[in-house]
């Protein structure tokens, strides 16, 4: 009998992601001949992997609902051609209260709207990952291996034994005829010359500084003796790793939190919590805090995709007109695009979009469509001629917009839709785009006092908006309802090299980290805790805006300061408080680099106009169907990669699953699965045996 062997690598959540299709399409369709799955995770914690792992400390928080986490194809999904019985297909929040109403423990007591902690989320996807591989196991002719080690390089086999051999270290080559790379994070080697390399070698040479590269997991990598009470360090990030780092120094060191006035907190030290933390993030800001998902319409998260806002303005309908006619030309490897200026031709629509949002969320739908009316001429004409600056094309399609604000005021009252019923104060509640991604003003910048004071009031607004849900709160529907909801959107524009070379990097130097501070943050639970450290005194944040952190040469500390706020201070540890973006080249696990130097892969590189003016995100260069191109320049259809190396070229490849909402993460799983159970043999097949 012959057959076929699949090779996954990487048995974190894409990895139970690939094993639930398998499960349902050879369910559905048994196969003819034998079927061997070898899953391949290097940190035996099969179904979670590394990030999300069920040993995670218990202070980190995912940075979304418990109701938008699936494990599974749903009907939603238009790549799912077989679903597995329903029962089998839990929510995370249903998973999540079958095992409350099982065990009565209260950290599975989860709502639909509740920000769940991450190691919850390790332990359901280890169970679904067990049940997904009992499920495979069950189909006759299949057979399930799990390797607890490291896949450290893939080769070309023999024809007729196997078309490639997955290498473990210190261990016999595996023959396989797919593989599909679901690595998930990683970190990297530093730059020779780079900023981390300075602060490394700082820290070799003066006995008493430290610099820790990379965090997780958290339990091990600040350890009491690697960082003692003593110490005072400096975090280079704001975002959710350098959250998940504060909450562990503190919390996890045996603080508490109590009630303060409304919903603030306090926070009580325990005197374990390191002397001093000073936050060092190019904005100077925290993440906002996600709002209350009024989206999430019913306790199992089923349905909900109705209420996420659909787009009217930023439309892949738009981006296809602007590329008809203004795109520049450029051959990438699977074909010419029509590339765009992220600044000048789709910025003016998302901050477009952001208002109407805004404004339909506080004035409601007939507003919004009487914006519609107001604006349409002018969209239409920026459609055929976006203009050279972006800032001036802004304000010109919000002129309308503005317009129609200020007759609602003089027409109406808003009636309840803003505290206490009041008519608004315009300087208060006019959408006004340059505040609104950069909330805090550089008068208020200019001292480290008046920075920490403004970012504080800042919070605690963003916090009451948060309250008030992604549907009622202006602020919050309209991060929430363009920045998320209209990802699949952003995807049209920027995938596979949708942008120019110069606008590329852009997007990911600026316009990315407003995605994230303004809409990809973690919840009002763990946010609050932030605040309340702020608060304390115990986390610094006056150093402000695009900290410069360097070596004191011949002395064992680090300089920190704020060009902004003219803050200066000093601090014996500076830790990395961000995770990593992939880069082949440098990754610190040996695949990457071997698949590299073999040929197997190669870098994307975005062409740009000329040689000089090329972009290299670091991610790996597929075609859309997610195979890799090699240094020849051919595609190798039975290699498939998927989550953080292809992100440079492929966004928002780093989501979790969500359940009813057609998940493109759960899609690109599916066309892999379909695809390679396809290539089953047939009985009578000529294929290799699988024992060869």
């Amino acid at each position: 009998m012959n057959g076929l062997r699949i090779a996954i690598i990487g048995g974190g959540p894409w990895g139970t992601y690939a094993v639930e299709r398998l499960a349902a399409l050879l369910t559905a369709n048994p196969p003819e001949a034998p079927v061997r799955v070898l899953i391949f995770e290097r940190t035996g914690h099969f179904g979670a992997g590394a990030t999300h792992s069920d040993q995670q400390v218990w202070t980190s928080y995912l940075n979304r609902v418990a109701s938008q986490i699936a494990f599974a194809c749903d009907e939603s999904n238009t790549a799912a051609s077989a679903l597995l019985p329903l029962l089998d297909r839990p929510t995370f929040v249903e998973w999540a209260q079958e095992r409350y109403r099982a065990t009565g423990d209260a950290r599975f007591d989860l709502k639909p709207q509740d920000v769940p902690r991450r190691q919850l989320h390790g332990i359901a996807l280890r169970e679904m990952f067990d049940r997904y591989v009992g499920i495979l196991r069950g189909v006759p002719g299949v057979e399930v291996d799990l390797y607890s080690s490291e896949a450290s390089d893939i080769s070309r086999g023999e024809p007729k034994i196997a078309p490639f051999l997955v290498h473990r270290e210190d261990s016999d080559a595996v023959p396989v005829d797919h593989v599909l790379l679901v690595t998930g994070h990683s970190a990297n080697t530093m730059a020779r010359d780079g900023a981390e390399t300075i602060l490394r070698k700082h820290a070799d040479e003066n006995p008493g500084a430290a610099y820790i590269p990379d965090v997780y997991p958290l339990g091990d990598k600040l350890r009491e003796r690697t960082v003692p009470a003593d110490r005072s360090i400096a975090v280079l990030g704001m975002g959710l790793t350098a959250i998940d780092l504060v909450l562990h120094l503190t919390e996890g060191r045996g603080g508490s939190f109590e009630p303060a006035d409304g919903d603030n907190l306090r926070y009580l030290a325990s005197g374990r919590e390191p002397s001093r933390i000073v936050m060092a993030g190019p904005s100077g800001m925290f993440t906002s805090s996600r709002p209350e998902n009024q989206k999430a319409a019913d306790s199992s998260g089923r349905g909900h995709s109705a209420l996420e806002h659909k787009g009217e303005f930023f439309t892949a309908a738009a981006i296809e007109a602007l590329r008809e006619s203004h795109g520049v030309p450029a051959m990438l490897s699977h074909g010419e695009v029509r590339q765009l200026d992220f600044a000048r031709h789709l910025f003016p629509l998302v901050v477009l979009e952001l208002s109407y949002v805004y404004y339909r969320a506080l004035l409601g739908e007939d507003h919004a469509k009487a914006v519609r009316l107001a604006v349409t001429p002018r969209y239409e004409e920026f459609l055929r001629i976006p203009g050279p600056d972006s800032e001036a094309a802004i304000d010109h399609l919000l002129a309308p917009v503005d317009e129609c604000f200020v007759r609602a005021l003089d027409e109406s009252t808003l009636d309840g839709t803003l505290p206490e019923g009041r008519v608004p104060d315009i300087a208060v509640h006019r959408f006004r785009w340059r505040r609104f991604f950069d909330p805090i003003s550089s008068s208020e910048a200019a001292t480290p006092e008046g920075w920490r004071s403004a970012l504080i009031e800042y919070m605690r607004r963003d916090h009451e908006a948060a309250a008030q849900g992604n549907l009622r709160n202006p602020v919050k529907a309209a991060c929430d309802g363009v920045w998320r909801d209209l990802r699949s959107t952003f995807s049209a524009a920027l995938d596979f090299g949708g942008l120019t070379a110069r606008s590329h990097g852009q997007f990911i130097g600026l316009y990315l980290r407003y995605y994230n501070r303004m809409s990809n943050g973690t919840g009002l639970v763990p946010m609050r805790k932030i605040l309340a450290l702020v608060e304390a005194g115990m986390v610094d944040v006056s150093t402000g805006p695009s900290p410069v952190v360097e070596p004191v040469p011949g002395r064992p500390v680090f300089s920190v300061r704020g060009p902004v706020t003219s803050a200066r201070t000093e601090v014996d540890t500076v830790v990395a408080g961000r995770a990593h973006g992939f880069d082949a080249e440098r990754d610190r696990r040996p695949l990457y680099p071997n698949l590299l130097r073999r040929g197997l892969v190669r870098r994307w590189r975005n062409p740009g106009t000329t040689e000089d003016a090329g972009y290299e995100p670091g991610g790996l260069d597929v075609t859309k169907d997610f195979h890799p191109i090699g240094a020849d320049g051919t595609a190798e259809p039975r290699i498939t990669v998927l989550g953080a190396p292809v992100e440079g070229v492929s966004f928002f490849q780093l989501s979790a699953a969500r359940p009813y909402s057609n998940s493109s993460v759960l899609n690109n799983i599916a066309y892999w699965a379909t695809t390679v159970v396809a290539d089953i043999p047939a009985a009578s097949g000529d294929r290799h045996d699988l024992e060869a």
